[in-house]
């Protein structure tokens, strides 16, 4: 299949600017949508700070312009177990935004911290964790953010932080830690732990496992230990965390055991630059990207074998999404001026992949914003529309 032939673009003006008719055709799409659909893609470009909204049938329904909020370099979303709200870290403005995902408003924004890159639900949705990488000119700025959320009075209030560098499992081994940069998080299936990769590149990475009872530490890895950087994942028994690490020139991935914060397995992600992760919803398995070498591996979520690789999934592929029904991979595709980790991440066609995920074929490439130079997305995520 010729990369040209399964491009699509959605063509229109200055970033954040609709025009009345183009405003009205979403609205009424948005409306017959929700009608004959479970889900919604949540596609963001941070380079125009717009949340692209797509319906299954990959039509565009709603535009969220994050930019008019003052939000900067918009860049990961997560959304509640109830998908009634989506959490967007801003790495730019150094903050979170709280949506309402069924009008689309605003209701929050959180300033957590310089380089704000992710925020992470628990569980039990009774808060979530940014990963604050910190000011580029203040060493050991990094840092692990707890917001609290009381959704019954739609209530988001920051808790407390822990400054990695200040921890003392990580001053134990200071020396081996060139830099403590919060990078991606996720929590255990109790919602006790979270573990937290560090970078954004592979000689300041490593992983921390954090207390979310007493917000410290239980275990530190620097990057002699663990090349880990980016992703993580929790497999679909909660027995296991993934997390991986990558650079123009090594893509890997580590398995721990969550009740011993031990590494089980390590291999080789068969590409350059491992990136984003995401678990099957029938939690069979883990589909990972390489972000230099633009493929992408299925690993069994029992034996952490590799069971397939998609030599093509787009250029450039970052994070991955996937459809309630397990039919469809969502993966966002960089811009040719990347915002973020510009040497690494340069991409030819701004948007997300479709990937058919019994057949590990690439269907489509959607590009929301191909007119505008300023186009780089980041962040995908899948809302489930709840009756």
């Amino acid at each position: 299949m010729q990369q040209s032939s399964i491009i699509r673009s959605t063509l229109r003006g200055s970033a954040g600017a609709l025009g009345l008719g183009v405003a009205l055709a979403l609205a009424a799409a948005s409306t017959s949508a929700r009608a004959d659909s479970d889900f919604e893609i949540w596609a963001i470009d941070q380079g125009t700070n717009q949340v692209h909204i797509y319906n299954p049938a990959l039509e565009e329904v709603a535009r969220i312009d994050l930019a008019a909020e003052g939000v900067r370099t918009a860049h990961m979303v997560d959304f509640t177990a109830d998908h009634a709200y989506a959490l967007i870290a801003s790495p730019g403005s150094g903050d979170v935004t709280v949506i309402r995902s069924a009008d689309r408003a605003v209701v929050a924004r959180l300033a957590t911290g310089p380089r704000t890159h992710m925020a992470t639900l628990s569980p039990d949705d009774s808060r979530a964790i940014a990963a604050v990488i910190g000011a580029p000119d203040t060493p050991g700025d990094g840092k692990l953010v707890e917001i609290l959320i009381d959704a019954t009075n739609e209530s988001f209030t920051l808790g407390r932080t822990l400054a990695v560098a200040q921890d003392p499992l990580v001053q134990e081994k200071a020396a081996r830690f060139s830099e403590t940069q919060p990078i991606c998080q996720e929590f255990t299936a109790d919602g006790r732990h979270a573990y937290v990769t560090l970078g954004p590149g592979l000689a300041e990475g490593g992983v921390v496992v954090l207390d979310v009872e007493s917000f410290q530490l239980v275990a530190a890895y620097p990057a002699d230990e663990v090349q880990a950087s980016c992703g993580t994942v929790r497999t679909g028994n909660g027995r296991h965390m993934l997390v991986n690490g990558g650079s123009a020139d090594v893509g890997v991935f580590y398995v721990f055991d969550t009740s011993t914060h031990k590494v089980v397995h390590q291999a080789d992600t068969r590409g350059k630059d491992a990136h984003g992760v995401w678990p099957s919803p029938d939690g069979s398995e883990i589909w990972m990207v390489n972000r230099v070498t633009s493929n992408a591996v299925v690993i069994d979520a029992e034996t952490f074998e590799i069971t397939a690789v998609m030599d093509f999934v787009g250029k450039t592929p970052d994070i991955v999404a996937m459809s309630p029904d397990g039919s469809r991979a969502y993966i966002s595709l960089r811009g040719p001026e990347p915002v973020t980790m510009p040497h690494v991440a340069v991409g030819e066609t701004p948007g997300f992949a479709v990937v058919d995920i019994a057949g590990r074929e690439l269907i489509e490439v959607i590009q929301p914003a191909q007119a505008d130079p300023k186009s780089d997305f980041h962040g995908v995520g899948v809302r489930v529309i709840h009756d």
